[in-house]
């Protein structure tokens, strides 16, 4: 069991619920669901641990706070990249959308996270399910949306279009981040990365597509 000490990213929020979340997201992420001690995280905070069953009810509630302030981060990139692409070539607004997934969803913090998903979900949580609902899910209906705004000229729905451009920009990059053999990505190897990645999904399924 890891017994590493767990160092914020940020400073601790006014905010005591806020608070409690940024040392559960550290604990979590450092030691694991079934090594993070609710009793810890109480002394972290300087509060009962009464009062964190009273903020989220349960560790498991917790553990699903943590990861919906995490996805919030990610659906607001979307958002954002969403309100950039108008007036924008189809090229450029997928290498937008490209580059903010993979900037994301590469990161050593939401890796971590992931695979603590994962392996809840293997043991019969439903963590998982709402993992899947509040971030894979609402990024595949955005880039739906971008796509049926384009119309590019495909024989695809916009649904398999999404999903092929997601598994394009983000598959060989992840894999190779969770076998340890590619170490965080630079911002210049993010949008290269990116690049390559829009050519070759516009060349396979856009042809003719006014990009």
């Amino acid at each position: 069991m890891m017994t590493a000490t767990v160092s914020p990213l940020k400073p601790r929020s006014t905010d005591k619920r806020a608070e409690v979340l940024d040392i559960a997201s550290e604990n979590f992420r450092i030691k694991g669901f079934d090594g993070t001690s609710i009793n810890v995280m109480a002394r972290e905070a300087g509060i009962s641990k009464e009062s964190i069953y009273r903020y989220f009810g349960s560790k498991e509630d917790l553990f699903l706070a943590v990861i919906e302030r995490e996805l919030a981060v990610y659906r607001q990139s979307m958002i954002d990249t969403g309100r950039h692409y108008q007036g924008k070539s189809l090229r450029e607004a997928l290498c937008m959308v490209a580059d903010a997934t993979l900037r994301v969803a590469s990161d050593d913090r939401t890796l971590a996270l992931r695979r603590l998903i994962f392996q809840m979900s293997a043991n019969g949580s439903k963590v998982g399910e709402h993992y899947f609902t509040a971030g894979p899910e609402i990024a595949n209906q955005n880039l739906q949306r971008l796509f049926e705004h384009y119309k590019p000229n495909s024989t695809f729905t916009t649904d398999k279009l999404s999903r092929y451009f997601v598994s394009m920009v983000l598959h060989r990059t992840m894999l190779r981040r969770e076998c340890g053999i590619q170490a965080p990505l630079t911002d210049d190897e993010i949008k290269q990365s990116s690049a390559a990645a829009v050519e070759d999904f516009l060349l396979a399924f856009c042809k003719g597509a006014q990009v």
